[in-house]
């Protein structure tokens, strides 16, 4: 596993890299919008097959809403 942090001008330029580079890889792209759960699922984009993921240590951890 191994992460890569761009800015949102970046992402036309890295993900179309990554899309045409990842020689078989599975890569989750997600944004972080602060609420990780929903950013690692519904707003997640996958290049390859979409792996399950476990998000019970994101859902523990999740700040309760006020």
């Amino acid at each position: 596993m191994y992460q890569v942090a761009f800015l949102p001008n970046q992402f036309t330029q890295v993900v179309s890299w990554l899309m045409l580079n990842r020689e078989g890889l599975y890569i989750l792209v997600h944004p972080e919008t602060g609420d990780d759960v929903t950013d690692h699922t519904a707003h997640s984009l996958w290049l390859g097959n979409k792996l399950d993921l476990n998000i019970d240590f994101l859902q523990r951890i999740k700040p309760n809403a006020s």
